[in-house]
């Protein structure tokens, strides 16, 4: 038995069934491809370092829009990124160039496609034998790690076996500046070379936390262990290879100070042959191993002062195992005299130094007011004979020997003991002859 369909529903099902015919009747049996089209992967962004989410997809086809057949498979269709800049590299061969086949569905599909750690816009070019297409892409550096700094907790001090005040916090940003959220950081604690150190609170040395919206990560409290002198704290995150520093401290509650020579003596423009030392002690006469001791040269009123080594006038060391922290070599200026140091490390009062920069060689000598002056014959000179003896720099060199010579024949004198005499030079550079006494015949003279 045949059954009869209402008009109305026949009447839908044949005009339902029109645009198919008329569709299928305007496309021609034979259509080969003449163009390449992009099928899926543009217009998307990827952190940088990371893949794209969508494969780079191209297709052939043909301008008419209707479906191509023919020889689909084996087109070979290029994709091609820049060499340079923002970009990146195929999976398989690592190259921002490769080259693959169209299937029987004449489909080309690129292998998973990875950004570089250039951050900005750029084009991949897709091309074969039918054209080309292009895909905008975005490499972006937001989220994406490139910096840790120290924001909280570095230069404490603490007691040794004590708590520190304030945890170790690190701030992680990316390349634009932004606080990285979701960031791993790894705190470690780095003893010293003399042992000064520290766990963290709940043990260990090493522990991570990830950073908060702020881009914050935030360690357990540190404890110090029994050891006092410096040590160092890090924290580093995947990504960037410089980690963040924190300078700690143990230290113990009372120390002295006790200077290993406290006079030192160098020619002005030379270096000191001795150093500065000092010896850190505890409360029960212990060496303090890694004290870190602050020593600082303070000039005179007269000029005279120095520098360390390097052009610095203050500088840090640090106790060795005996106890001992020795400063850097002092080099003199070139004023004479007598300046002062002071060593000094937290919990002791500071100890100080008396530096000497003593003249250099004689280098110019200059007649005192006794020139000019005149005696009668055999009757003595009012006022004696004084030269002062200074060094290169213009300083008053003392201990210097003068000799003093009248002339043989003539007018001339004679000093106590004879026609030469010899004097020192005291601490201000002067030199007094002997008195002298004029001979018989009258006249001018020189003495030298």
């Amino acid at each position: 038995m045949i059954r009869r369909l209402p008009f109305v529903a026949l009447l839908a099902l044949t005009l339902a069934a029109l645009p198919a015919r008329a569709a299928t009747a305007s496309c021609p049996d034979s259509n080969p491809p003449n163009e390449l089209v992009l099928v899926a992967g543009s217009l998307q962004t990827a952190q940088l370092g990371h893949p794209f989410g969508t494969t780079l997809a191209v297709a052939l086809a043909n301008t008419n829009g209707c479906p191509v057949n023919g020889q689909l498979a084996g087109a070979s269709v290029a994709f091609s990124a820049p060499g340079s800049g923002a970009s990146g590299t195929f999976a398989g061969g690592g190259t921002s160039t490769i080259t693959v086949s169209t299937d029987s569905s004449g489909r080309a599909v690129a292998p998973v496609f990875t950004a570089n750690d250039t951050a900005g816009q750029y084009v991949v070019h897709a091309s074969s034998g039918y054209g080309g297409v292009d895909f905008t892409l975005v490499n972006s550096g937001v989220g994406i790690p490139v910096s840790i700094a120290a924001s909280g907790g570095a230069g404490q001090s603490a007691q040794v076996n004590g708590r520190y005040a304030q945890p170790l916090t690190a701030r992680v940003l990316d390349g634009a500046g932004n606080p990285v959220q979701g960031a791993e950081v790894a705190f470690t604690l780095s003893p010293s070379a003399y042992g000064a150190g520290g766990t963290f609170l709940g043990g260990g040395a090493q522990t991570s936390a990830v950073t908060n919206a702020s881009g914050v990560a935030t360690s357990p409290l540190v404890v110090a262990n029994d050891t006092p002198g410096p040590f160092t704290a890090t924290a580093s995150t995947g990504g960037v290879v410089q980690p963040a520093a924190f300078p700690l401290s143990n230290t113990v509650a009372t120390v002295t100070l006790a200077a290993q020579e406290r006079v030192l003596a160098a020619a002005v423009g030379s270096t000191y042959t001795k150093r500065l030392r000092v010896k850190v002690l505890d409360a029960a006469g212990n060496p303090v191993v890694g004290a870190a001791v602050v020593f600082a040269l303070e000039a005179a009123h007269s000029g005279a002062g120095g520098v360390f080594l390097g052009g610095a006038t203050q500088t840090t060391a640090y106790a060795d195992g005996d106890g001992i922290a020795t400063s850097p070599a002092v080099v003199a200026n070139t004023s004479a005299g007598t300046f002062g140091a002071s060593a000094s490390v937290a919990g002791a009062a500071a100890t100080s130094f008396a530096l000497r920069n003593t003249a250099g060689q004689p280098a110019s000598l200059s007649a005192g007011a006794a020139a000019m002056q005149s005696a009668h014959v055999h009757s003595r000179f009012p006022v004696r004979l004084a030269v002062t003896v200074t060094d290169a720099n213009g300083n008053p060199v003392p201990g210097a020997v003068v000799t003093f010579t009248a002339p043989k024949r003539g007018a001339g004198g004679r000093f106590v003991g004879g026609r030469v005499a010899r004097a020192t030079t005291d601490a201000d550079g002067v030199a007094v002859a002997p008195a002298l006494r004029a001979n018989g015949t009258s006249g001018g003279f020189v003495v030298v």
